[in-house]
């Protein structure tokens, strides 16, 4: 071990990098997954809607909302999945939720949907472009938009009502 330590000085750096991103990535579970953006504008949302009505970022100005990007293959979706319901029901006209399906096949994304009682408006980003251009790392994340339409906040992994609440009402 102590030879191969030594003969490989490019596998030392690769697992020296593997090992910080492995402290950071847990660092971001420990404190919940938020973190704060920069203020900077949302990109376009993908326009075909699985679940109506469609929505665009113009449609999304003048109060918070929440843009959950989900897949239905995805076990911290599912486990996230009842909290949107609720805080959707709860949130009623102070803030809008959007559900983003990423990468994902039409009639797996609308089971899903369906299963989890979801009645906001669910987009599909079949091509997962709309989630690149969010910088999405990993499923379930959440941005939160504040009214002008600007990222004030991103959730990684699944979150709590309370939580997420209280990420829309500081957006106002």
């Amino acid at each position: 071990m102590r030879r191969l330590w030594r003969a490989a000085p490019r596998a030392r750096w690769v697992a020296v990098g593997a090992l910080v991103v492995a402290v950071i990535v847990v660092a971001e579970v420990a404190s919940g997954g938020g973190t704060n953006s920069n203020g900077r504008q949302a990109p376009p949302l993908p326009a075909k809607a699985l679940r109506p009505p469609g929505v665009n970022l113009a449609d999304l100005r003048g109060k918070p909302a929440l843009v959950d990007f989900f897949a239905s293959w995805c076990d911290p979706c599912a486990e996230e999945a009842p909290t949107l319901r609720k805080l959707s029901q709860n949130l009623g006209d102070k803030a809008t939720i959007v559900a983003v399906d990423w990468d994902d096949a039409g009639g797996a994304a609308r089971a899903f949907v369906r299963k989890h009682g979801w009645t906001f408006p669910v987009l599909a980003d079949t091509t997962g472009t709309a989630g690149e251009k969010y910088g999405l790392v990993g499923l379930p994340t959440s941005f939160v938009l504040d009214p002008q339409g600007k990222i004030v906040a991103t959730f990684r992994g699944p979150q709590s009502e309370a939580r997420l609440r209280q990420a829309l009402l500081e957006a106002t």
